[in-house]
């Protein structure tokens, strides 16, 4: 048994070798149990090892199942395990809930609505071709209702409004002012390109107003969702697609600056393992997070320290998957840069995670997840709402009424510059 294999090693799929290696991890995880608040899948977990007198490897397949269903993928285990990478060990709890589900969907193949729900760019593509209706019966309980027993998403669940046209084509022909600080290609992820424009929008006004040069970079969608969601070899395709796109672009000296965490820690982390070429090296070590670049920039003395506008105070939220990525808390400290009377940093998960917290199956389960986040902006009572994530904005403002911004956003109106503009 190959312990922690790379996605492209033969055993990956083999049922044998995955129980194998999942009575192996559950057996230290139960040993040490540091990772029981982090989400649901622990306690399931723990309780399922000591209904069998602390054994493990008699955990029944359908307990195992419970547990691999209720991960979803918020990445926060794995630097929060001892023995993570490179410990002997080599315990990747993500990378084998993910091995599980792409297992499970091969055999069992995958619904419908799973299969539709993974293909963020054609759902994108014809939401902006139809916006005005799609945005209407998105704001319609008949059409929440249809949408739940066509895609599983719950009801409840607040869609985002999609944009006319998607971000690539509003940016085309743009030119930037000067590059005397660089330049960089703003890779724009799905979210982004077709219902969150303003976060783009903000970035490159920022990313110019501080003489940084701006092309626009979105082949496809990260596939992240594909990964996530059990198709291993989509989630291939897309990587190759957006590393064959952004390598001309690294190669001619232009980092890779991306406005979403999921999709800058799915470049950096799982595109070397899934591919395993230098391209996909090259591209992952060249891709920053807008936060990170922005306060890189900042390190450098190349960032503006002239912030006209009060944003008052700000509730921030720390998204997991910027966690996961270990650079620090960038966006917080940028939010400091720009005159936040109070910034409170609120760490906890939205629990959303890509479309898991959306389902009708999970929705009240996430909600639990996201009940301290939520009590913590409730609490404070900001006059603006950050968070890097677009999906947890959704959710605190599904379940608040505040609407939430990407700390760019914030500091593009701090800077004074117009929206839009």
């Amino acid at each position: 048994m190959t312990v922690n294999p790379s996605f492209r090693d033969e055993d990956f799929l083999d049922r044998g070798a995955l129980d194998a290696e999942l009575g192996r991890v559950f057996d230290h995880c139960h040993d040490c149990r540091r990772c029981l608040p982090l989400c649901p899948s622990f306690p399931s977990l723990f309780e399922a090892i000591d209904r069998h007198e602390q054994r493990a490897e008699l955990l029944t397949p359908e307990e195992t199942r419970e547990v691999v269903d209720l991960c979803y993928q918020c990445q926060l285990c794995y630097n929060h395990c001892p023995y993570h990478p490179p410990h002997e060990w080599r315990i990747d709890f993500p990378k084998l809930m993910t091995r599980a589900k792409l297992v499970q969907a091969r055999e069992e193949g995958l619904p419908w609505s799973d299969r539709f729900g993974m293909r963020q760019d054609l759902m994108g593509k014809l939401s902006c071709l139809t916006a005005s209706l799609t945005n209407a019966a998105f704001r319609n309980r008949a059409g929440r209702f249809l949408l739940e027993k066509a895609t599983g998403i719950d009801r409840r669940w607040k869609m985002p409004s999609y944009e006319n046209r998607p971000f690539s084509r509003q940016f085309a022909g743009h030119r930037s002012p000067g590059e005397a600080n660089g330049r960089v290609v703003l890779f724009t992820t799905c979210f982004v390109e077709y219902a969150e424009a303003e976060s783009a929008r903000a970035a490159v006004q920022v990313l110019e107003h501080n003489q940084v040069a701006v092309e626009s970079g979105y082949p496809a969608c990260c596939g992240a969702p594909f990964l996530h969601g059990g198709d291993l070899k989509n989630a291939r395709r897309s990587a190759e697609k957006v590393v064959g796109d952004l390598i001309g672009h690294v190669r001619a000296g232009m980092p890779v600056v991306v406005p979403g965490p999921t999709c800058s820690l799915q470049i950096k982390r799982e595109y070397p393992e899934l591919l395993d070429t230098p391209e996909a090296r090259e591209v992952a070590e060249n891709t920053f997070d807008i936060g990170e670049y922005l306060y890189r920039l900042g390190r450098e003395k190349k960032l503006r320290r002239e912030f006209p506008v009060e944003i008052g105070r700000v509730a921030y939220h720390l998204p997991c998957h910027l966690k996961a990525q270990n650079i620090g808390f960038r966006s917080r400290q940028l939010l400091k840069f720009a005159g936040a009377a109070e910034i409170e940093m609120l760490d906890h998960c939205s629990g959303v995670d890509g479309t898991w917290g959306m389902k009708a199956e999970n929705f009240d389960a996430s909600m639990k997840v996201a009940d301290k986040l939520l009590e913590g902006i409730e609490r404070f009572e900001p006059d603006r709402v950050a968070t890097d994530c677009p999906l947890s904005a959704l959710r605190i403002e599904q379940a608040t009424g505040r609407r939430a911004v990407h700390p760019v956003v914030l500091m593009r109106d701090a800077y004074g510059l117009e929206a839009g503009g």
